[in-house]
């Protein structure tokens, strides 16, 4: 290998975003576990004690929002996006990594406009104190902020798998797998 990948700033960028991901992970993985322990204490409120909750439905709705909108990024990382496999899949490292790269600005598009819109309505629903519907009456603004987050970070995981393309664009092929290897991910929290 030329240059150490490690020595190179889109490596350290890539793995930074990267880092950032798993990290979201984690809040990810404890929204779960909060929305489980929850929806077992309602049940357990409504049929044993026939007294539900009036908090349970409505944070959960939260909860799956924020669960929504952070796990895009996620997805990203471990490749589990949906793409036309049959195109994808027989082809060379360096002709995936081109492939990604001519339809990866659409998503980058498509994640700035959320980012635009998303966080209009956030900041409105901040600013005029906009409550739900429902008995609790709880800001709407904490959720809505969960969609241009969501597609920030969804965005940041785009430029990370972009630069890992022009990576391998760039690398020698028969370095290839070290490349890869060097870029892998660290350990994720269900490892």
């Amino acid at each position: 290998m030329s240059e150490s990948v490690q020595q190179r700033p889109a490596a350290r960028i890539i793995k930074s975003i990267n880092a950032l991901t798993l990290w979201v992970e984690k809040i990810f993985s404890l929204t779960v576990v909060v929305m489980a322990i929850s929806i077992c204490w309602e049940v357990f409120c409504r049929y044993l004690l026939n007294s539900p909750t009036d908090w349970v439905n409505e944070t959960n709705q939260y909860l799956l929002c924020l669960m929504s909108m952070l796990g895009g990024s996620y997805c990203l990382l471990l490749d589990q996006h949906v793409r036309v496999d049959f195109l994808f899949r027989l082809r060379s490292e360096k002709q995936k990594a081109a492939m990604e790269l001519a339809t990866w600005w659409l998503a980058a598009l498509f994640c700035l406009v959320i980012i635009w819109w998303g966080g209009e309505m956030a900041i409105e629903a901040l600013v005029k104190n906009k409550l739900s519907d429902t008995i609790l009456e709880m800001p709407l603004w904490p959720s809505l902020f969960m969609v241009p987050l969501g597609a920030l970070l969804l965005l940041l995981q785009i430029i990370a798998r972009s630069l890992k393309n022009l990576l391998i664009l760039n690398h020698p092929t028969d370095d290839l797998p070290g490349l890869l290897d060097e870029l892998r991910l660290g350990k994720s929290f269900f490892e």
